[in-house]
């Protein structure tokens, strides 16, 4: 990968990371469950609400951790490669996907195998 391309990765991870971070403290200001003197259905849905937000914090730091990682292997000058085949990973697929570790065919085979295993 040329220095311009680790660059530009570089920035569009540091970018990505910084919106994560952006949305999870967000995220954290969500309002508590509703009181005890509240209607059941009030409660029921502010913890339903909590719930939901948990779930998505979670979802946002798994996301923050994939692209901490992808900006150690950009330092590595492992970025792009696959971690499966070590074949480069197409730069359309980085676009869509900044954090991917493996190439197209690579994910999907690993993507059949799950499923298989699944069965």
């Amino acid at each position: 990968m040329s220095t311009e391309s680790t660059d530009r990765a570089s920035h569009l991870l540091k970018r990505e990371l910084h919106a994560v971070a952006a949305r999870l403290h967000a995220a954290a200001e969500v309002p508590k469950a509703a009181s005890l003197a509240g209607d059941f259905l009030d409660i029921a849905q502010s913890v339903q609400n909590q719930e939901l937000a948990g779930l998505n914090a979670q979802r946002l730091s798994e996301r923050a951790r994939r692209l901490r990682i992808a900006l150690s292997r950009v330092s590595d000058g492992e970025y792009g490669i696959c971690v499966e085949c070590g074949d480069s990973i197409p730069s359309k697929r980085l676009v869509a996907v900044p954090d991917a570790t493996t190439c197209l065919a690579c994910q999907q085979r690993l993507e059949r195998t799950r499923l298989a295993d699944c069965r």
